[in-house]
């Protein structure tokens, strides 16, 4: 007899995932930045100013990040797959005959909005109905493959843009962005693993008949209450940060260091950021997803400290590593974070309005490290406001913790009357 709630499909969606992963985050975001320095000073303009594409495109993300969950009931997730996937390749594609900067801000405008729609919102939402027990596992193995991806494409990009040209390596890496995806667009599969016959992974009827009783006819979610106001802005600030990781390349070139050093920083960072979120997931499995994300804010303090005062190209790839745990947070911290203190009741309600914070705060983290260096000279003043941000993230942090259990102590105190 066939067991519903362990299936070799949970396996295979969870691969396909991967792919969606490393093609919509691992390319589209987390290889951009090898492309920064050649094509900026190839069109002789500044940094920041071109980075801004990648600006656009994250904010283009996160606006229909707000819309995935409507859009994705509307229509049958595999037409919505097929289109966005073959849009984001395809816009990708079209950079390399553009000779402009509008053109890429256009491009990079059509790559977010298409990319946004196989990105961490649906991709979350996806395991979040496929896996019961061990989610925090599954939301962190896929989301590493956005890291894998970017560790080893980093490198490959570099090498083509020397050997070829920026505008082939981006023929090249729309290519890539619509492999990568081919297994979901093929393999049949459905969001919610009950309209094929199948449970989630480790669901248990009778333990989850509890919980749904208790959170039953919770249909209403208020955004404007201090712990939620206090966990958006905490992610805007916290993926602020990560635009400084495809900003390494140049800061290892302001140090007088080559090329295939600053390449190699980018892939240590897509390293760390691999690992990090394999971490954060077990760790959160085992200690619960605050203390896990204390722990990565942490990592991602001393790795701050460590490229700024970094004696050697060792140490600063050490730093890149450790600094790759931003990511963790970005992705894998904020999707478990949202499930622990608002309820897998209103996941589907609160995490794409966190997901627009994420994008949003990366989104303009790009063009802003860029600008700080095009007016200053330098990247330590971009490294100095991240500190800042790290400890400002855990005063919010523990806000957010303390008001969750007030109200989580006032939620059961009502049930218990009621019982």
């Amino acid at each position: 007899m066939e067991n519903k709630n362990r299936n070799i499909k949970h396996l295979i969606v969870l691969i396909v995932c991967c792919g969606l992963a490393a093609s919509s985050i691992g390319i589209c975001v987390n290889s951009a930045g090898v492309f920064y320095t050649p094509v900026s000073e190839s069109l002789g303009i500044m940094r920041g100013t071109f980075s801004m594409h990648g600006t656009i495109s994250l904010l283009a993300t996160a606006v229909i990040s707000l819309f995935v969950p409507v859009i994705m009931k509307k229509y049958s997730y595999k037409l919505i797959l097929f289109f966005s996937v073959l849009l984001a390749g395809s816009s990708t594609i079209l950079m390399a005959f553009s000779k402009g900067v509008l053109a890429f801000y256009i491009l990079g405008a059509i790559r977010g909005v298409s990319s946004g729609l196989f990105a961490i919102v649906p991709i979350t939402m996806i395991i979040n109905k496929w896996f019961y027990k061990n989610h925090g596992l599954a939301t962190s193995v896929v989301l590493s493959f956005s890291g894998i991806a970017g560790a080893v494409c980093s490198p490959i990009f570099t090498k083509c843009i020397q050997s070829f040209g920026w505008e082939n390596s981006y023929i090249i890496m729309g290519v890539i962005i619509i492999v990568l995806c081919i297994p979901a667009v093929v393999y049949p599969f459905s969001i919610d693993p009950k309209e094929i016959g199948l449970l989630a992974y480790g669901y248990n009827e009778k333990e989850t008949k509890i919980t749904s009783e208790v959170v039953k006819g919770n249909t209403k979610f208020n955004f404007f209450t201090i712990s939620f106001i206090c966990f958006f802005i905490f992610a805007i600030l916290h993926t602020a940060i990560s635009g400084i990781t495809q900003h390494l390349p140049g800061f290892a070139e302001t140090l007088n260091y080559s090329v295939t050093v600053g390449a190699m920083m980018l892939s240590a960072g897509m390293i760390g950021n691999i690992l990090s979120k394999l971490v954060i997931g077990f760790i959160s499995d085992k200690i619960g997803p605050v203390k896990a994300t204390i722990i990565m804010i942490g990592t991602n303090t001393i790795s701050i400290i460590m490229l700024l005062l970094a004696p050697s190209s060792t140490v600063l790839l050490i730093g890149a590593f450790l600094f790759g745990s931003v990511y963790s947070v970005g992705s894998v911290g904020f999707a478990l974070l949202t499930k622990h203190f608002f309820g897998v009741e209103n996941y589907s309600t609160v995490y794409p309005i966190i997901s627009f914070a994420t994008n949003f705060g990366g989104a303009f983290a790009l063009s802003l490290v860029g600008y700080i260096y095009d007016f200053t000279g330098s990247y330590v003043y971009a490294f100095i406001i991240a500190l800042i941000i790290n400890f400002s993230n855990l005063i919010l942090m523990y806000i957010v913790v303390k008001n969750s259990l007030s109200l989580k102590k006032i939620k059961h105190e009502k049930v218990a009357v009621n019982l």
